[in-house]
């Protein structure tokens, strides 16, 4: 950030700096801020003498580490930053989402990793209460047999939600086959940036087209009237349109998306969305692949880390195997503001499903990685 920029002169005049979500931010992130705080006010003060209030729960997820350990992932974590001693830390004690009295305390245990079984299984496993069990289809329980584009709406605060991108992707197909009318597939312009002989010899188009890195939008886009997407990228901060704002899709011209955006705090106004250049900032591929697309992805289904921050009116759960993470299952599970609003779609394996034959009890695996608690 240049000194004599726009940003910089309003961060001079700032008084208090509002961190929400920080615990999902890596350490790393916080020193950054620091040091930029630093050099802007021209002192050596933490953050530069700024207030920082820092939001968030150390329950939900932690930051992502791509192959990371536990250790690494706990370690990445805001606690361990040597600035976390300069904090004065204040606990919420009431839940302002939750209106059930037996829910809350539930998510308590759930978040703390005390619920438990008392059937010989590893300490990570729990029962789950019979009522939030989905038998049949998750989405045909959420979203209905079939869904009109006039009645779509009813549907603004519905997700389901799971743990990977690739079950995201085939429930997000499935709610699409359920919605009438005609769909329009959405081809991307794919190439690599920089690119030689060499790699148009190893890389070819069609090797790109099937490439679909995390938060990038698919080559073959299929979209209809009524369709509920997500923005993958920052497209107007100050009209709300943010990486991960949902709206619903009102027309289809050739080149241009036309959507009404669903946050309450945004303008309720059609917005127009283009194509644009996108890259994914974190790869594992050898080269950077540059893709034309609109920056969009289907929301009928989210994942459980995107859904962070939100409150949903409904929400199902697909677990087609276990959480993998710190904090997933408490995150989906306090979507929503009592037991009744949510239900879980479990397929059988060996650290989830009904583990003990002949009974209806069914299980599942919690992740809580309880030193976290303990800095």
């Amino acid at each position: 950030m240049r000194q004599t920029s726009n940003d910089a002169t309003i961060l001079r005049k700032t008084k208090i700096i509002i961190w929400n979500e920080s615990t999902m931010a890596p350490s790393n992130a916080l020193r950054c801020v620091d040091k930029l705080l630093q050099e802007l006010m021209k002192n050596n003060k933490p953050f530069g003498g700024k207030t920082i209030i820092l939001g968030g729960d150390f329950r939900q997820t932690l930051p992502v580490v791509a192959h990371g350990s536990r250790s690494a992932i706990v370690e990445s974590s805001i606690k361990f930053n040597s600035l976390w001693d300069k904090f004065k830390i204040i606990k919420l004690e009431t839940n302002v989402r939750s209106v059930d009295p037996e829910f809350s305390p539930w998510l308590i245990k759930l978040g703390d990793g005390k619920l438990t079984n008392e059937h010989g299984f590893h300490h990570d496993i729990f029962q789950i209460p019979p009522t939030m069990i989905c038998k049949n289809s998750i989405v045909k329980k959420i979203y209905g047999d079939h869904l009109h584009p006039d009645h779509i709406s009813q549907f603004e605060k519905t997700a389901i939600l799971c743990p990977k991108n690739c079950d995201v992707d085939n429930i997000n197909k499935e709610v699409l086959s359920l919605l009438e009318g005609e769909s329009t597939t959405y081809l991307s312009t794919d190439s690599i940036d920089d690119e030689s002989q060499e790699d148009k010899d190893n890389y070819p188009i069609e090797f790109l087209n099937e490439l679909t890195p995390s938060g990038m939008p698919v080559h073959k886009l299929k979209l209809k009237i009524g369709s509920i997407i997500m923005l993958l990228r920052n497209l107007n901060t100050k009209r709300g349109l943010c990486n991960g704002t949902r709206m619903i899709v009102t027309a289809m011209p050739q080149n241009l998306l036309i959507a009404k955006v669903l946050t309450p705090t945004s303008e309720p106004k059609n917005i127009f969305i283009p194509r644009i250049d996108l890259a994914p900032s974190n790869t594992e591929l050898p080269f950077v692949l540059r893709r034309r697309q609109f920056p969009v992805k289907l929301a009928f289904a989210m994942t459980i880390n995107k859904s962070q921050g939100q409150t949903f009116d409904r929400v199902g759960i697909y677990l087609p195997e276990p959480v993998f993470s710190h904090g997933q299952l408490y995150v989906a599970f306090s979507r929503v503001k009592s037991s009744a609003d949510v239900k879980i779609k479990l397929i059988d394996g060996r650290e989830q499903g009904y583990l003990i034959p002949g009974t209806d009890a069914c299980f599942t695996k919690n992740v809580v990685f309880k030193e976290i608690y303990s800095k």
